[in-house]
């Protein structure tokens, strides 16, 4: 799973310190307040003494999570992430659907955690003030799925972390700041500027190996965000549809898109685990078409065939063609020089070839 924990945190870090320092602006002199501005300086008041309830939960289930999954005896495994609220695609595929949005809340590493708690922090205390609360709470759960989703339809997995749902936030403000007197100038530029960028540059640190970013989650939640802004201007039933449509595409998405390899992988897998390998075999290779540096499909291949190799192998040494199946067996150590079923058997055919001479 997750290595270099240190290399990542002094990269993340060194490229929001880099961020922040282009990105800040010049400071300017205050404007002339009028009296709607009077008003709303009476509202920020009301804010900055306002407690977001279920922004403040949102964060302590992280938290929770957080310390959970830190006492395991190796955080980074599986069955440690299962147990947190992190099911692999495999599990999701099998039904364990409510790994979609649980999996949002996890985090290993306490600079992750730290990160995206500020930025909820910021942003979820300011739509859940604006909204009603049965809306703030739709809207983190659907953007918690809509990430998840997103990620899911572009990679093997859902990713952890609530940075997607951060990023709706961001988004929903942003298009709310232009139509709405009430989140106007909460985001100032240098923040605005901070999230698009950031946005570029994780797609840059995914694609150079430095750090594994959940770019498809970042823009699922970022567009995810925006819509929902948008339809805050029409009806309920409006919204209802339009939203849940969304939704609907970007699940199925999982099963058409040409990126994804985590259906195709699961239905590999299943197919192996039952012994039809044949089908196996023409599915991992598909999935080598669309990722040609899949390690999951490239393993299972050379698994695959090593077995079929095993197989003629074990064939002629029954009819005693010694010389053929010992040609096999080297052939399978070509491809894995530490199978010791290999070993042993080329020993096995060493001695009967020295016992006959055949």
């Amino acid at each position: 799973m997750k290595t270099c924990h240190l290399v990542k945190f002094l990269c993340f870090i060194f490229a929001e310190f880099c961020l922040q320092k282009l990105l800040t602006n010049k400071k300017t002199s205050k404007p002339f307040m009028s009296e709607s501005q009077a008003i709303e300086q009476s509202s920020d008041q009301s804010f900055k003494k306002y407690i977001p309830v279920f922004t403040l939960i949102c964060c302590l289930i992280s938290i929770v999570l957080y310390v959970g999954i830190n006492l395991e005896e190796d955080p980074n495994t599986w069955e440690a992430l299962y147990k947190w609220g992190a099911p692999s695609n495999f599990d999701i595929f099998k039904g364990n659907y409510w790994g979609l949005i649980s999996s949002n809340f996890l985090h290993i590493e306490f600079w992750h955690i730290g990160l995206n708690l500020y930025w909820i922090w910021i942003l979820g205390k300011k739509v859940e003030f604006e909204s009603k609360k049965v809306n703030f709470i739709l809207l983190i759960l659907s953007s918690a799925l809509v990430s998840s989703l997103a990620q899911l339809s572009f990679s093997s997995t859902t990713g952890i972390g609530l940075s997607g749902v951060g990023y709706a936030l961001f988004g929903f403000i942003f298009i709310r700041s232009k139509t709405t007197i009430a989140y106007e100038n909460y985001l100032d530029k240098k923040i605005v500027n901070l999230f698009f960028v950031w946005l570029l540059v994780g797609i840059l640190l995914t694609k150079t190996n430095i750090l594994p970013v959940a770019n498809a989650a970042h823009a699922g939640g970022l567009l995810w965000g925006m819509l929902m802004a948008y339809l805050a201007g029409f009806n309920s039933s409006k919204q209802w549809s339009v939203g849940i449509a969304a939704i609907a595409i970007l699940g199925s998405s999982i099963f058409w898109n040409p990126f994804s390899t985590a259906l195709l992988s699961y239905q590999a897998y299943d197919l192996h685990n039952h012994q039809q390998l044949d089908k196996a075999m023409l599915i991992y290779k598909e999935i080598i078409k669309r990722d040609k540096n899949n390690a999951f499909a490239k393993t299972n291949i050379q698994q695959l065939e090593i077995h079929e190799l095993e197989e003629k192998a074990a064939l002629l040494f029954e009819k005693q063609n010694y010389a053929e199946a010992k040609k096999i067996y080297q052939q399978i150590l070509t491809i894995d020089k530490n199978n010791e079923s290999a070993k042993i058997n080329l020993a096995k055919i060493n001695d009967e070839i020295a016992l006959w001479g055949k």
